[in-house]
């Protein structure tokens, strides 16, 4: 049997013939029989193992019985250590009271009687043994509820950091959201409605109105790349800079090539901005426009028909420090539509792989043409979130409805 399944019993005596009859008395595979030739040497055992049962000679050489056994009650962790004496005298009541005042629990005269040994060892044997599997079980009672306790820790932290999440991304969802205009807009003639709906709490697709150097409004509508918190953070860098900008600039390929320069420090390496900016001019009924890597707005007659592609010609926002942004200009007719949009909505994916595309989204604002901008940019939403049914869009979505 492995020593790990053997219960330790100590006996000590000076006498060799004795210890060799207590061998063989108490020889058990289930027992390891640990000897000792004097008290010294029976306490140098008891400070590295845990014995069931010490079976103590009362008169040895150097220390006697009672002072081992007065030192063995003296250490804590053998303090309960139960102790049988062992003597060849007649024991008086002096000795009886000597023995017990240091912990004996019995006492044996010599030459022991082998029957009554083995029993008397064998009910402390039994009483170590069930002792140390009560002991293991509670250890394992006490594990099995700090694991529980720990693992409810745990839970209740995830819940507490990801409620805290929530909480922070609802925040800076509140915060952005107030970055973008309120309300549609009226330009002389001109009616504007644009709206951005994030794919997660907050997004990077950016649009505002301007109030410009020489013109009485602008518009811009931009895309950082990726979508979540990052790009959030991004989106609103380029909102401070463009505002910022467009307050001592009227030219909106000015405005883009100074915004580049900045945002070129910010991002990240291979983030990047698109954007298209332009001014309406009412006297001349013009819109006027710079693009960055933007994809194409469009313009469209009464007719529903699309008379122009709006074209971002020059790189998008913070790949390259320096950059040219040229312009453009488009007349305008009565009743014409500009159409703005970003890549979320013309990559939506449907159930099966097709995407959204240009003209699903012209074709809606084709069929809607005749309503409020505020109502086209809702419609248009809508057949979005139909068309990627059951799933919601994985992009952020922006949309900018101008009726002249």
């Amino acid at each position: 049997m492995p020593l790990r399944d053997q219960t330790n019993i100590l006996v000590a005596d000076d006498d060799p013939a004795t210890l060799l009859a207590l061998e063989s008395i108490l020889a058990d595979p289930s027992q390891r029989l640990v000897k000792a030739r004097s008290g010294e040497e029976a306490l140098r055992h008891l400070l590295n193992d845990d014995f069931a049962v010490v079976v103590l000679d009362v008169r040895m050489n150097g220390l006697s019985g009672y002072e081992t056994a007065r030192y063995i009650r003296e250490r804590k962790r053998t303090e309960h250590t139960p102790i049988i004496f062992l003597t060849g005298a007649i024991v008086d009541e002096g000795d009886l009271f000597a023995g017990y005042s240091v912990g004996a629990v019995d006492y044996l005269m010599k030459p022991v009687l082998p029957h009554v040994l083995k029993s008397k060892v064998r009910a402390f044997v039994d009483l170590f043994n069930k002792t140390e599997e009560v002991k293991r079980q509670a250890t394992l009672l006490q594990e099995s509820q700090l694991r529980e306790h720990q693992r409810e820790l745990n839970e209740a932290r995830a819940r507490w950091e990801a409620e805290r999440l929530r909480d922070e991304l609802r925040l800076a969802g509140d915060i952005q959201r107030r970055l973008f205009p309120a309300t549609p807009t009226h330009c002389h003639g001109f009616e504007l409605f644009g709206q951005s709906l994030p794919a997660e709490s907050t997004g990077g697709d950016y649009f505002d109105y301007l109030a410009t150097g020489d013109c009485e409004l602008g518009i811009a509508i931009g895309d950082v790349s990726g979508h979540g918190i990052g790009s959030a953070l991004t989106m609103a860098s380029t909102r401070a800079y463009v505002r910022a900008l467009a307050l001592g600039e009227a030219n909106p390929g000015r405005i883009l090539k100074l915004a580049n320069r900045a945002l070129a420090d910010d991002v990240a390496d291979g983030s990047y901005v698109t954007m298209l900016l332009g001014q309406f001019h009412p006297a001349r009924r013009s819109f006027i426009f710079a693009g960055a890597g933007h994809p194409p707005g469009y313009v469209l007659a009464p007719s529903g028909e699309t008379r122009l592609e709006l074209l971002s010609e020059a790189m998008p926002l913070g790949v390259l420090d320096e950059g040219d942004f040229p312009m453009s200009e488009v007349a305008l007719e009565p009743g014409e539509l500009i159409v703005l949009l970003t890549d979320g909505i013309l990559e939506a994916m449907s159930p099966g792989d097709q995407l959204f595309g240009v003209q699903r989204a012209l074709d809606v604002v084709r069929g809607n043409r005749d309503q409020p901008a505020r109502e086209i940019v809702g419609r248009l939403f809508d057949a979005v979130c139909r068309f990627t049914h059951p799933a919601a869009p994985l992009d952020d979505m922006t949309a900018i409805v101008v009726k002249t």
